[in-house]
Parts: C-alpha cells; structure tokens; sequence
C-alpha cells in the first residue's frame, strides 16, 4: 500500500519539480548573460568616461547622464524579466 501511494506521489511531484528546475535553469543563464551584457556595456561607457575632460565629465553629471544610463539599464533588465516570465508562461 505505501509502494503504490509514494509511486502515485512521486507521478504527481515529478513533472512539477521537473518544471521549477526548468525555470531556475533558464532564470539563471538569463541572469547571467543579462549581467555579462550589462557589465560589459557599463565598463565600455566608464572607459569613454574617462578620456573625457573634468568640466565636460562635470556638464555631462549635471545633465543626469548617470541616472540616465541606471534608468536605461534597469528598463533593459525588466524587460528581460517580463520576456522570460512570458515565456515560461508565468505572465498571459
């Protein structure tokens, strides 16, 4: 009787716990080619930076170029998330 009912178990569990890593797995190679990317392009546009400047490097702040660039990033990794949450239909 506990053969039958832990066999009927693990048939209900299975597929589930197949699905939730299915979705970390993606999650996280997600995650890390979104963070490789990012970091990528954030260390491309601090070197730009860097040749520039003081009272340029000045205007450019005073401008909000910092808030900019964390708004465009942050907007970049929603929309990976919303994408990947689609696709794994979490979202309709």
């Amino acid at each position: 009787m506990n053969g039958a009912i832990g066999t009927w178990l693990v048939s209900l569990a299975g597929p589930a716990v197949f699905t939730v890593l299915k979705a970390l797995g993606f999650g996280f190679v997600t995650f890390a080619a979104l963070t490789t990317a990012l970091g990528i392009a954030l260390d491309s546009a601090r070197s730009a930076w860097g040749g520039l400047t003081g009272d340029l490097l000045g205007l450019i702040e005073l401008a909000g170029a910092s808030t900019a660039i964390s708004i465009v990033a942050g907007a970049l990794v929603t929309r990976v998330a919303i994408l990947s949450a689609r696709k794994l239909q979490l979202l309709a």
